[in-house]
């Protein structure tokens, strides 16, 4: 039987979900904006969102977020950068809404940029109604300030072979991972890669790509992930083989990394110095946004460090793009082995060394045993340092107790 009553009701709520969002995720600081989004979702008519109280990321849980997720950051003597470090873990697929008191134009600007939206409290309920509405419709349509929401792209690059560029590399994408941030890895080691094995996969097959070149044209990000493998929770890895040439094989690598962009936080690619094809700093710095150097205290090593970062600087100097570039010293040797030692490494570079991976007998036998280095190190070892760095945090100051005893008998 017809039941026009029953009608009515379904059209209406299908109504009010396109008007405003379906769901949301709030995590707040105060009670008077709890309160106030309780107030105006249930005015509006919308599903209550999910509210935790949480301030800082590392007490927040990430998983199963809704659409849209609402920080409120009032008590935060910083919002860029507090709200730069909740966005380092969530996904680039969800909107993201920030309520604050810093009222300024520097905030707004740097909020736009990372694709994060900004509320300036205190607001009414008229205004925080509109401006969810506003997100909502930018979701649906794929437009707004969340489209600038897409993954980092890292570039690990090596200045010779030989120095641990892969194992780096994963061990980056394993911290970042065991953060809670979702990370790609792309493999562009085509015909003799040795990632499977640091990373510990069994029956590990790479991707075909032989008809990757007519599917192309109509794929989208979702039929884009069928060639990524899980590696763990937060880790996938993207690793082509196929019947065509180094530099072909590159560039689907590229095309499928652009389609990943809101897949992932950070995307992370081997440049080892085994790559079948010639990487070319330059024109890899129009779509890189941070260059992990990677060098031993060899002359060689770091001439061949100091070319890479001269080519990204010009880049830089055009002033299209502003590319951060991190140095990665990797003694892979005992000591005494090196023919340099690490403050003429900066001299020569005419820069500091941001990380340092000290030399560790066990570490090939730890890697081949399934183990990751990055739990294995002390609290601020060189991954973890590594990792905070290229989210933009600065790292861990660590003090021992010898240290602060010495500390109170000098003064």
């Amino acid at each position: 039987m017809f039941d026009l009553a029953k009608v009515i009701t379904k059209n209406s709520e299908n109504s009010r979900e396109q008007n405003g969002p379906a769901s949301c995720s709030f995590y707040y600081q105060t009670s008077e904006c709890l309160a106030l989004i309780e107030e105006v979702f249930r005015f509006e008519g919308w599903n209550l969102p999910y509210c935790i109280k949480s301030s800082t990321p590392s007490a927040m849980q990430f998983d199963g977020l809704k659409d849209i997720v609402i920080l409120e950051l009032n008590q935060s003597t910083n919002v860029v950068k507090d709200a730069r470090e909740f966005s380092a873990k969530l996904p680039n697929q969800k909107g993201v809404v920030v309520i604050g008191k810093e009222d300024t134009i520097t905030t707004l600007r740097e909020l736009k940029e990372m694709g994060i939206y900004y509320l300036f409290w205190p607001l009414n309920q008229e205004e925080l109604s509109e401006f969810l509405r506003h997100v909502h419709n930018n979701l649906q349509q794929a437009s707004g300030v969340n489209k600038n929401r897409k993954a980092k792209r890292v570039a690990v690059v090596s200045s010779k072979g030989g120095i641990g560029n892969t194992m780096i590399t994963c061990e980056l994408a394993a911290t970042l991972s065991y953060q809670g941030v979702d990370t790609i890895q792309v493999d562009h080691q085509y015909f003799s890669s040795n990632t499977d094995i640091l990373l510990g996969l069994k029956n590990f097959e790479r991707q075909d790509t032989e008809n990757l070149s007519l599917q192309l044209r109509d794929m989208d990000e979702v039929s884009a992930s069928n060639y990524l493998r899980n590696v763990d929770k937060h880790w996938r890895l993207l690793a082509f083989i196929g019947p065509k040439s180094a530099d072909e094989l590159y560039s689907d690598s590229q095309n499928i990394a652009d389609l990943l962009s809101r897949q992932a936080n950070f995307i992370i690619e081997d440049f080892s110095s085994s790559n079948d094809f010639v990487m070319d700093a330059s024109l890899l710095s129009e779509r890189i946004d941070v260059f992990v150097i990677v060098l031993d205290a060899t002359v060689s090593s770091v001439r061949n460090a100091s070319k890479i970062i001269e080519k990204i600087d010009l880049h830089n100097l055009s002033g299209t793009a502003d590319i951060r570039i991190l140095t990665f010293l990797n003694l892979h040797r005992p000591d005494g082995a090196f023919p340099l030692k690490r403050d003429e490494v900066e001299r020569y570079l005419s820069r500091p060394i941001d990380v340092q991976l000290d030399y560790a007998a066990n570490f090939s036998a730890s890697m081949l045993s399934g183990k990751r280095l990055h739990r294995l190190e002390k609290r601020n070892g060189a991954f973890s340092r590594l990792a905070r760095l290229i989210q933009g945090k600065k790292p861990e100051v660590v003090h021992s107790p010898f240290g602060k005893f010495k500390a109170l008998v000098t003064r």
